[in-house]
């Protein structure tokens, strides 16, 4: 027996203007889909013509100029672009999204040395690369970031002791000569006052050990422009480790009857550690203690030397530099270890680029802090200047 037929449920009748509703709806829907396809083509198209502009506006930068203009424009050799690029792409490399090309890491570290090397301003370098100014300061912190935490560690560090610091002999145990450097800076909004240095303008401070090439083998950055030398020194980690004796432990020597340690050498504004010389102070002094403040003072060479090839070659610490306080110890810090890497690496410097420093006048900024010149560290001094002979 057959089964029953189901009851029938006819469709509700649809009115002339429901068919028209949806039919108005399916073809909006359909002309969506149509303008998102078109969107989509037009930014992968752009994207392409966007690659396109960077490697032809990179490839013209890297066949136009010459090794003297390539170092002209950024500051260092094609053969060190090359090193610095393979050891910091994989971090300020950025991946392509949906929206943007992400410009390539050449590019990126191109930008930035532009912008360290040359005394201008974003704008500059905006209208140069073709990017917005919002973008030029976020690559330069990226890439500043990535030369200190790559790099630094393995280019700015101390030597295993004086015979590695390359200074000649005698006086024995010289590790580097330490100085510093103000950085001019804009106002902030901050303690204005306290980045007021005594030469009448704002500025931050670097100070660094440098040895007999030099290189800084220790930086410290940051400190605000009033502070004196010793003051910074003592804020500074390299003063916490040599007091601790971590600088350079188990390194002394005997040298007329007394032991010396591995020790730096500073200017008479710098207080008289053992770990750290500075010249006789004027008055009555015997030949061997001037023959040791004509050491001093030519051995104080080097560091000027180097802080002018530093501000030669990275012109942005030349003038007054607008970059946000609290990113400006990491700027330096970059500029510091790239010095250290053109050193390394022989890039030529021009001698047209050298900017000569200052000699700090000795009744400027005196030590002054109640000590006398007397105990361990005046006998090492002694012990020192013995040495030296006419």
């Amino acid at each position: 027996m057959a089964a029953p037929a189901p009851p029938s449920c006819p469709l509700p009748a649809l009115s002339r203007g429901a068919v028209a509703l949806c039919l108005l709806y399916y073809l909006r829907l359909q002309r969506g889909r149509r303008l998102r396809e078109a969107a989509r083509r037009h930014r992968a198209a752009r994207r392409r013509r966007a690659r396109a502009r960077w490697g032809r506006r990179f490839a013209l930068l890297w066949l136009a100029f010459g090794p003297g203009e390539w170092a002209e424009n950024f500051r260092l050799g094609p053969a060190t672009f090359d090193y610095l690029c393979g050891r910091l792409r994989g971090a300020i490399q950025r991946r392509d999204t949906n929206m943007r090309r992400a410009i390539p890491a050449e590019v990126r570290l191109a930008m930035t040395l532009w912008r360290l090397g040359a005394c201008t301003e974003y704008r500059a370098v905006e209208q140069q690369f073709g990017v917005s100014r919002s973008t030029v300061c976020k690559i330069l912190r990226d890439v500043c970031e990535a030369v200190v935490a790559i790099l630094t560690p393995a280019y700015v560090a101390a030597p295993a002791g004086a015979r590695q610091a390359g200074f000649p002999a005698p006086p024995p145990q010289l590790a580097g000569v330490l100085g510093a450097l103000h950085v001019p800076i804009r106002a902030p909004n901050e303690n204005a006052a306290g980045y007021f240095n005594r030469r009448g303008w704002h500025s931050v401070v670097l100070q660094a050990a440098v040895d007999a090439r030099g290189c800084f083998w220790d930086v410290n950055v940051g400190c605000p422009g009033r502070q004196t030398d010793a003051q910074v020194l003592r804020a500074s980690e390299l003063y916490q480790r040599a007091q601790r004796g971590e600088l350079f432990p188990g390194a002394a020597r005997e040298v007329a009857g007394v032991q010396v340690p591995v020790y730096l050498l500073g200017g008479p504004s710098y207080p008289l550690l053992p770990w750290l010389m500075r010249p006789y102070r004027a008055g009555e002094l015997t030949p061997a203690q001037r023959r040791f403040n004509e050491y001093a003072a030519a051995a104080r060479t080097v560091v000027g030397v180097a802080f002018g090839r530093l501000r030669g070659r990275w012109r942005c610490l030349q003038k007054r530099n607008d970059t946000d306080v609290s990113f400006l110890p990491t700027l330096i810090a970059a500029c510091s270890t790239l010095h250290n890497v053109c050193e390394m690496h022989g890039d030529v410097f021009q001698p047209r680029w050298m900017v000569e420093e200052e000699e700090e006048e000795e009744e400027e900024e005196p030590f002054e802090d109640g000590e006398g010149e007397e105990g361990a560290a005046a006998e090492i001094r002694e012990a020192l200047a013995l040495t030296l002979r006419d």
